[in-house]
């Protein structure tokens, strides 16, 4: 009798393409939140400059929500895990409009910046619940593509909001708050269109979601090496977000619409980057290499070569590389989560993954005061990058000479 009243249990709704593009649209919020402000930020600074330590605000503008996400992903993916994620996700886009748009209405900096701590508070909650989601509604194949079109239409959503920040902060810097407002739409979205997943602990019918593999064991050594290596990549991957408006003032482009413009241009290679993952057959360390190998070499041309033109060009080899890493990272994380500790799993790589956001505006600060300009910090970062893509070969041709051995176990970058 039990068992025939678990087989007449409702079926959820199958997750469908609807179900994914709400889902990949919640994770743009992250790239409105880092991008958004990029082409204004010069003119912030100057607002702002008799404010006491103004490039430090300045740059926690840019980079306090990420902080917020490296810090909070983790407990609220064990929230997500307890009470469920869509519940936690629709909150948070709520919250996430709320002070998203706040700045323009506020007048110091320092409450600016309490505003920009609180968007992080919430895109925690939305990039772990979202990403959680996608893993839950869908498998392995559905389940990769729709991470790829996360990350990979990130870039083209960042090249939308850099050229709107610029174009509506050539008027007045607090314009580009606005473009915040997007959160309010996706809120009800979330609540009509999306359900909670039963796991191992509730019958699952054959319908309600992809069918899943035989689950594996949490392998935490596994998922921590590939934080680590989120963490550096992340912070390689914000250069050309954030810093690339300061090299093209700094290289006679003055007009937000214009850097806003340019950078956009360069954004156009990051989805390419995604779509090279997709189509690349190969396994995560030899995509790893080939990522940060695109990252030295398009520092390389930012920090050697003269003139913006050259800069732009840097950034666009750049972000073709950070396309190609992120889904590359996201997917092979999620590849050793069970499904009823994927929240937790998820929230501690976006924990990895924000905290190198919020580092890299830091790191390169600081090794613009020890090289004497912005260009020296990021030679650093290309010979940073090289390092890293010569260590990835090296695991390569390790784990392919221990694949080769007898009664050897499948390499770690399966």
């Amino acid at each position: 009798m039990q068992g025939g009243r678990r087989s007449q249990l409702p079926s959820p709704p199958r997750a469908t393409a609807l179900h994914g593009w709400l889902l990949v649209s919640c994770g743009w919020l992250a790239v409105m939140a880092s991008a958004m402000l990029s082409p204004v930020l010069p003119r912030m600074t100057a607002y702002f400059q008799h404010q006491p330590a103004v490039n430090l605000l300045i740059s926690l503008v840019a980079s306090l929500p990420a902080l917020f996400v490296a810090l909070l992903a983790w407990p609220f993916g064990v929230l997500g895990d307890r009470i469920g994620h869509k519940r936690v996700l629709f909150w948070a886009t709520v919250v996430y409009g709320v002070f998203g748009t706040a700045p323009l209405w506020l007048r110091t900096l320092p409450q600016i910046v309490i505003s920009r701590g609180f968007v992080g508070v919430a895109e925690a909650a939305i990039m772990t619940c979202s990403t959680t989601l996608i893993g839950d509604y869908f498998a392995a194949g559905r389940r990769a593509r729709y991470l790829a079109l996360q990350t990979g239409t990130a870039p083209l959503m960042a090249m939308t909001v850099i050229a709107l920040g610029g174009a509506l902060g050539d008027a007045d810097w607090r314009n580009p708050f606005l473009a915040y407002g997007f959160a309010f739409a996706l809120a009800p979205l979330t609540a009509l269109l999306l359900w909670e997943p039963r796991h191992a602990h509730a019958p699952i019918a054959p319908r309600a979601i992809d069918r899943e593999p035989t689950p594996q064991p949490f392998r935490w050594g596994k998922l921590l090496l590939i934080c680590g290596v989120t963490l550096f990549a992340m912070t390689a991957f914000l250069i050309t977000v954030i810093q690339t408006g300061f090299v093209l003032t700094e290289r006679g482009l003055s007009s937000p619409a214009k850097i806003g413009l340019w950078q956009g241009v360069a954004s156009l290679a990051n989805p390419l980057g995604a779509l090279t993952f997709g189509l690349v057959r190969s396994r995560a360390l030899p995509k790893v290499a080939s990522s940060f190998a695109l990252l030295s070499l398009g520092f390389f041309v930012i920090a050697l070569l003269p003139g913006w033109h050259s800069a732009v060009l840097g950034a666009v080899i750049a972000n073709y590389g950070a396309g190609m890493i992120l889904p590359t990272l996201i997917t092979w994380a999620i590849s050793t989560l069970p499904a009823a500790q994927r929240g937790t799993g998820t929230g501690l790589w976006m924990a990895a993954s924000f905290l190198g956001q919020f580092l890299s505006p830091l790191i390169v600060l600081g090794l613009r005061q020890v090289t004497g300009s912005l260009s020296g910090a990021i030679l650093v970062y290309a010979l940073a990058c090289a390092l890293s893509a010569l260590t990835a070969v090296a695991c390569v041709v390790a784990a392919s000479r221990a694949a080769a051995l007898p009664g050897a176990v499948p390499p770690l970058s399966e």
